[in-house]
């Protein structure tokens, strides 16, 4: 089933692919945030991100006309920049050790205690998510922060719905040896 967004984009990326190309900042507009976040969360740093967001949009623009409507666009988008910041830590030869986003479910940070509390566990989970392997890393970053569907990161890391399902659970169950059931 087509959500509305879809639908949306479909419109957009025919009128792109028909030669309106001014029509792409639409479309860079409406994903910029999420890329770069999803960017960041890649390469653990600002600058990177920036680069391998805006890189992103570049193959985007460049390769719109290969993209295929049964697919859901915002996972075509996803799996270019996935690529792209895999493709930067080639060049580097290095991997970043993690993510920096706090996964602190929906504590108030109000007060100092709170605030040093979530900030430690955040630094836990980080470093529980340096040691899954990549793959295992990417669907529960993709799963449980961006909250993309199982199909959609299917698509996005070029493998089979049950592969993502077998990676998602082999990587709750090293999260929660990690770092107890309490928190995961």
């Amino acid at each position: 089933m087509l959500d509305k967004n879809s639908i949306e984009d479909k419109k957009v990326i025919r009128r792109i692919q028909s030669g309106e190309t001014e029509d792409s900042q639409i479309l860079i507009e409406k994903y910029y945030q999420e890329i770069f976040r999803f960017s960041y969360y890649m390469t653990g740093n600002k600058e990177d991100a920036y680069d391998c967001t805006q890189e992103t949009f570049l193959k985007m623009i460049r390769y719109i006309g290969q993209y295929k409507e049964m697919q859901k666009f915002k996972a075509w988008l996803f799996q270019i920049a996935r690529n792209v910041c895999y493709d930067g830590f080639r060049r580097e030869k290095e991997i970043p050790s993690g993510i920096s986003k706090e996964f602190v479910r929906g504590e108030s940070l109000e007060t100092p205690e709170k605030y040093m509390q979530a900030k430690q566990m955040s630094e836990r989970v980080r470093d529980a998510l340096s040691q899954l392997p990549d793959m295992q890393r990417d669907v529960l970053i993709l799963r449980f922060y961006h909250e993309l569907k199982i199909k959609e990161i299917a698509q996005i890391t070029n493998t089979v719905n049950a592969t993502v399902k077998s990676r998602l659970r082999q990587g709750m169950e090293k999260m929660k040896r990690a770092l107890g059931e309490e928190v995961w």
